[in-house]
């Protein structure tokens, strides 16, 4: 019984030894990323930057995928069902991990299925009117949407995007109404108010237009300033419980080991810090938000859940 007991031991001590190897070892072969749209779009060209950099940390080529599909949804049902091992990866963005699992059912829980590692982006979506509207607060275009419901128009980005849900609300809390012209990307919409083709927009990458005196910002809907433009208010300053907060990062499956996590959010979040990324980040005009796993797992939580009560009120859902 004792040699039974020691052997016993010896096999634990032995299998503790070995997973200290193994996790010292990680990673021993490439890492995949996972971008769930299709190549040359915002996300794929700066994830590519971002594992390119991250990869001379961890020793390893960090490969990038495109699986578009589903608004998204392909690519992340593909990654939830994939070995937790640190080797495949998903890039994260808002519509498929807030917004569709609430309007349809998806092969995957945003919440159970994914761990997350690190946030590098997030752009401020903005409601833009052309310099020349007579609109000049967000207060104005409410009043008018309320005495004059349906008779003003809006771009966004696509249909039941997080800008499009953020409007209809908007219209719930205060009563007025707009008539939604959805398009392919917010750079069409945005291309919609400077040509007048639409009186407002909800759209990021706005700056360099107000620098250029073309437009004007009424409102951020996001939880935090824009920095780089402190004067425009946010929603939430405002008095509208709302915000619109755009999150881009990385996730690995659920149950990938605490330490292999660590070792990628370390890499990763160095990376997002290179001055070869924040100079690329630039010239792209995209905004760095550098969130660690901890952080980005409560944003993920906070606006998934935030999202399931404004669809459900909205009664959007199939």
């Amino acid at each position: 019984m004792k040699k039974l007991l020691q052997l016993c031991f010896a096999v634990v001590v032995l299998s503790c030894i070995t997973g200290q190897i193994a996790f010292a070892e990680y990673p021993d072969r490439p890492i995949k990323v996972i971008i769930p749209y299709g190549a040359g779009g915002t996300t794929d060209i700066a994830v590519r930057m971002l594992a390119s950099i991250a990869e001379k940390d961890l020793g390893q080529p960090v490969v990038v995928e495109n699986k578009p599909g589903g608004s998204g949804t392909i690519g992340l049902a593909a990654v939830a069902k994939a070995a937790p091992d640190g080797y495949t990866l998903i890039a994260i963005t808002s519509s498929p991990y807030f917004i569709t699992p609430h309007l349809r059912k998806v092969s995957y829980n945003p919440v159970e299925d994914f761990a997350p590692i690190m946030n590098y982006s997030g752009p401020h979506h903005g409601v833009v009117v052309p310099s020349s509207s007579e609109f000049h607060s967000f207060k104005d275009l409410i009043d008018y949407g309320k005495k004059n419901p349906g008779t003003l128009t809006y771009g966004t980005a696509g249909t039941f995007a997080g800008a499009h849900i953020s409007m209809l609300y908007m219209e719930k809390l205060t009563g007025a109404q707009f008539t939604h012209l959805p398009f392919k990307g917010s750079a069409a919409a945005t291309a919609a108010v400077l040509g007048g083709h639409v009186n407002f927009a909800l759209v990021p990458a706005y700056s360099d237009h107000i620098k250029a005196g073309s437009v004007r910002v009424l409102a951020v809907l996001d939880e935090t300033k824009d920095v780089e433009n402190p004067e425009i208010p946010t929603i939430g300053e405002l008095g509208y419980d709302w915000a619109f907060v755009s999150v881009v990062g990385l996730a690995a499956p659920a149950k990938t080991p605490g330490e292999v996590i660590a070792k990628l959010e370390k890499a990763f979040i160095k990376a997002a810090g290179a001055d070869e990324f924040k100079q690329f980040m630039a010239k792209a005009n995209l905004p760095i938000e550098i969130m660690n796993s901890e952080d980005f797992g409560k944003v993920l939580k906070k606006n998934y859940a935030r999202y399931g009560k404004a669809i459900k009120e909205l009664k959007l859902a199939e």
